[in-house]
């Protein structure tokens, strides 16, 4: 939704290298920040599958909320290509409360309302003060809620690709990499979803956090970072 700056990727990688082994090294990617009409998870995982085949596979690959589906995807249609997959508060599927969120950021930015649009993310974290903190920024940012976001077109077509098919649950049989699921029980994206996703893969292993919500990599980083480090520290790459 928001601008790619390099501020904001900046930002972003520190949270992911936050949750690695400690010097590793890291390829962070986003989405095309000007989407074609033709956007859709099938093209973001081509472009994902293409960029793993020019690094030589296979690869390590960390999937953050929906990117966790997209790396699902790219495990299941590519398996030759991930040697180990974490998926954080992430599944194959949004929960029916998840879809229907992410249908009203749909509508929101459709209409332009970047003020509530902001205003759906508060309540995300568990600890109230996080929540308090990002009231108040969005109280003092009022009448400037546009600053910093994408064309309204861009951002409902990068939903409209969220809300695209989920990973078949078939495929998911084919994924041959050792993946891990770090969840929180109260996650308002994805529900009890890792819970069925964990059961579906060949190799997989589930850590669900009590009373956290989708906003877990964050508010437990340290705990996350612990699971995720046994299992990438297996290997180099």
């Amino acid at each position: 939704m928001q601008r790619p700056t390099p501020q904001r990727i900046a930002r972003d990688a520190g949270r992911v290298a936050a949750v690695l082994p400690p010097d590793r090294g890291f390829i962070l990617l986003g989405y095309d920040p000007a989407p074609g009409e033709s956007h859709s998870l099938a093209t973001i995982v081509a472009d994902v599958a293409a960029i793993i085949g020019e690094l030589g596979a296979p690869v390590q690959l960390v999937g953050v909320s929906y990117g966790g589906i997209v790396a699902l995807r790219v495990a299941a249609d590519h398996p030759d290509l991930v040697s180990e997959l974490v998926l954080l508060a992430s599944a194959h599927r949004f929960s029916p409360e998840g879809s229907q969120l992410v249908r009203r950021q749909l509508d929101l930015a459709a209409d332009g309302d970047f003020a509530a649009l902001g205003a759906d993310f508060v309540g995300m974290f568990r600890r109230p003060w996080l929540n308090w903190l990002l009231r108040l920024r969005l109280r003092t940012r009022r009448g400037r809620a546009a600053e910093g976001m994408n064309d309204p077109q861009v951002i409902v077509r990068g939903l409209r690709a969220v809300l695209d098919s989920p990973v078949d649950e078939a495929s998911l049989s084919l994924v041959s990499a050792r993946t891990l699921i770090v969840s929180g029980t109260h996650d308002q994206v994805f529900g009890r979803e890792p819970e069925r996703t964990a059961a579906l893969l060949p190799h997989a292993s589930l850590v669900q956090f009590p009373g956290e919500t989708h906003m877990v990599p964050v508010e437990r980083r340290r705990a996350v970072a612990m699971h995720t480090r046994a299992l990438l520290t297996s290997r180099s790459r």
